[in-house]
């Protein structure tokens, strides 16, 4: 017979918490050994710069998070990288974790726009649009404060801490002897540039160019200067071997009218040059600021024509990139006297070769990229922060005191949309571009 009892099940459970996700924990732990795995695969270097720029981007957050929070807006996810949800945990209000796709990180904050209408009315007061005009400035400008304070305090801890490399331009700006101007060799050669086209390498001694002897570094730009575009004779000292080779100048990357052979010097090593935390401190601030002067100049040439060579560098499979001198980490100079962007993979690459060079190079190059994230960050247009500033700013200008101005935020969707295809397209071409032509 049959039991026909029927069991009463009692009343549903309670949804579990959006943070318990079934399997979560080996979901994290496959992440954790897919990273050791690429250390060990790849290299420790790859696994360093990747890590430091994985806490570059959470830092960003975290600096939008933090004046969120202080400035009472309702934060809701705190979450590394996009898509598909790995791991995560709640925590109050808020959820924090990790996803699948690592192009970024993001914080939710409630009521950003008039586009966010599932804000509940007891939460309207806590949401993003809600706030005075110098707090909602603070919170989206955050992110690239935390990028330049990054830069600042990664160069206190190279003048401060580790100390500059002696008898460098850096060393002697810190107070270091002068550079012995006559005691030095080819240190690299550009690739694709006239040096390595007439087979110049690095640790040749350059004795001569056009018959003129050379003696200082200053006397190659003294002689190439004038001769942009010139084929000229070169006696360089290789050994015990004296070898006459014959180049045609390139171009300046900073001034096309000027001559480019397209060689660095290489200078005795001598002890790190280091100074006290306050001047340390004060020279950081001075050379942050440098950098951000020339970011701004080198997007300004992007954008307002560099693109156009960038684009034929990327139909060209960068046959057309005749320099590969990193100038500020998202940017490199080239021959043409435009820049080239530089992406996250070329970014992470050259970090690759950094770490091989020191703790010093890495820091000092992930001063340059923080600098330019933050940078690039506030240009002003959706979705970038920059965007979210000249929102605030436009309706701060269009409100009075009686009454509160909001922008329809989607009437920006078409050109928001268009940034966003725009930034995809020229994430993709400048990882083509930093595989086929990769940056040095």
């Amino acid at each position: 017979m049959t039991d026909s009892t029927v069991h009463d099940p009692g009343p549903p459970a309670p949804p579990a918490p959006r943070g318990e996700i079934p399997g979560a924990d080996w979901r994290l732990g496959l992440l954790v050994a897919s990273t050791v795995a690429l250390g060990a695969l790849a290299g420790m270097g790859w696994l360093i710069i990747i890590g430091a720029l994985v806490l570059m981007i959470f830092l960003h957050e975290l600096g939008h998070f933090l004046t969120a929070k202080w400035s009472g807006m309702k934060v809701t996810e705190f979450f590394l990288f996009f898509g598909p949800k790995i791991w995560s945990f709640r925590r109050g209000e808020t959820e924090y974790g990790i996803k699948l796709i690592p192009l970024g990180a993001y914080v939710r904050i409630i009521g950003m726009s008039n586009l966010d209408a599932d804000v509940l009315p007891e939460d309207e007061h806590r949401t993003f649009r809600q706030q005075s005009y110098p707090k909602r400035l603070l919170v989206v400008s955050a992110g690239s404060l935390m990028h330049m304070l990054q830069a600042f305090v990664l160069l206190v801890i190279v003048f401060s801490g580790l100390g500059v490399p002696g008898n460098t331009l850096l060393a002697e700006r810190l107070g270091g002897p002068p550079l012995r101007a006559a005691d030095w060799t080819i240190g690299d050669v550009s690739a694709g540039s006239a040096a390595a086209v007439a087979g110049i390498r690095a640790g040749d001694d350059l004795l001569s160019i056009e018959g003129r002897p050379i003696r200082t570094f200053d006397d190659v730009g003294a002689i190439v200067g004038p001769r942009a575009g010139d084929a000229v004779d070169l006696v360089v000292q290789r050994g015990t071997a004296r070898l006459d080779l014959h180049a045609t100048l390139g171009r300046n990357p900073n001034d096309p009218a000027r001559g480019f052979l397209g060689i660095g010097a290489a200078f005795p090593d001598m002890p790190p040059v280091r100074v006290n935390p306050a001047r340390g401190a004060l020279e950081s601030g001075r050379l942050t600021g440098e950098l951000m002067s020339e970011t701004v100049k080198g997007l300004g040439a992007f954008f307002s024509g560099g693109w156009g060579s960038f684009a034929s560098d990327v139909v060209h499979g960068g046959a057309t990139v005749s320099s590969t001198t990193a100038g500020t980490g998202t940017s490199s100079s080239r021959a043409s006297g435009e820049s080239r962007l530089v992406s996250i993979y070329g970014v992470a690459r050259i970090g690759n070769e950094a770490t091989k060079e020191g703790m010093v190079s890495l820091l000092l190059l992930m001063a340059n990229v923080n600098i330019s994230i933050g940078l690039l960050n506030m240009i002003p247009l959706l979705p970038l922060d920059g965007g979210h500033v000249a929102i605030a700013t436009y309706e701060r200008l269009r409100s009075t005191r009686r009454r509160r101005y909001m922008a329809d935020v989607s009437r920006l969707l078409p050109i928001t949309y268009a940034v966003v295809i725009f930034m995809l397209m020229l994430g993709v071409s400048s990882i083509y571009l930093d595989i086929v032509a990769p940056v040095g």
